[in-house]
């Protein structure tokens, strides 16, 4: 992975001005790995957040902080709570009357998890010298 550290973010600007903030936190940084990206996302309160997911991608928000609602659920998801997106599934999330924080990571399915080459971490052998 990739590490990002720095506090730069995306900002998206709704129709009626609600904002959604974007920080990649790390990135996926060599081709056989599970992992594609964790982003923390804040939502401005009412902010709905429309996500088509990727093909070959799954998704799962966890709530940090604040409330949303998913998929137009009636009761609102708070700290701690998990929405999963699978296969590119579309899911929406409406933030609640504080707003919301939330972590996403981003993963490949399982279908390409098995296909990638075993990632076995490895130890040099000491030689003598």
């Amino acid at each position: 992975m990739i590490i990002h550290s720095g506090d730069r973010a995306s900002v998206l600007l709704g129709t009626g001005g609600e904002r959604t903030t974007i920080r990649c936190l790390a990135r996926r940084g060599m081709l056989h790995s599970e992992c594609e990206a964790f982003d923390e996302v804040r939502l401005d309160p009412g902010t709905r957040l429309d996500l088509a997911g990727r093909d070959g991608t799954e998704a799962a928000w966890y709530v940090l902080s604040g409330s949303v609602t998913a998929d137009d659920e009636p009761v609102p998801l708070t700290a701690r709570a998990l929405v999963l997106g699978r296969h590119g599934h579309r899911v929406r999330l409406t933030a609640g009357p504080s707003g919301a924080a939330l972590l996403c990571l981003t993963l490949t399915p399982p279908a390409v998890t098995r296909a990638l080459p075993p990632r076995t971490p490895s130890i040099p052998e000491e030689h003598p010298s």
